[in-house]
């Protein structure tokens, strides 16, 4: 990110929305639904920019990703209606960005979903918006049941 000397630069401002849609995004589904994934503890390792983040949470991905759309939806972005190619399912979404003392930048996420099992799926997502480009993979991974 670059400083400049009223804050953070458009370019800096850019970087950050990409990554934060890129995050929103790897855990939303669209039309062509994969298959419901299974109540329980979930890890979900996140590789963004070479930087690796690991997180467990008590969830159903299938209700997140619903969940996730509507946020999405709600903050004016559009989803395109997924794909199915086997066990791959494929689907973009734009939105426009409005930061404090900047133009609005349009932001396109696409994103492959690929579902191994009810208990297990993978996401790579690319990112892009203001000439920059992210690319995030999700590894998520049912570990157990949830604590009584």
């Amino acid at each position: 990110m670059h400083r400049n000397r009223g804050g953070w630069s458009v370019a800096g401002n850019a970087a950050l929305l990409l990554v934060a849609l890129a995050v929103v995004t790897a855990n939303v589904a669209r039309a062509d639904e994969p298959p419901a994934f299974r109540q329980g503890l979930w890890q979900f390792d996140r590789t963004v920019g070479g930087q690796n983040l690991q997180t467990k949470s008590c969830t159903n991905p299938s209700e997140d990703m619903k969940r996730q759309n509507a946020i999405l939806e709600k903050g004016g972005c559009k989803s395109s209606p997924s794909t199915r190619s086997g066990n791959a399912y494929s689907f973009t979404v734009d939105c426009a960005v409005t930061t404090p003392g900047s133009d609005p930048v349009n932001v396109r996420s696409t994103s492959v979903m690929t579902v191994e099992s009810d208990s297990a799926y993978n996401v790579d997502i690319t990112t892009t918006g203001a000439g920059i480009s992210t690319q995030e993979r999700l590894v998520a991974r049912r570990v157990g049941d949830c604590a009584k």
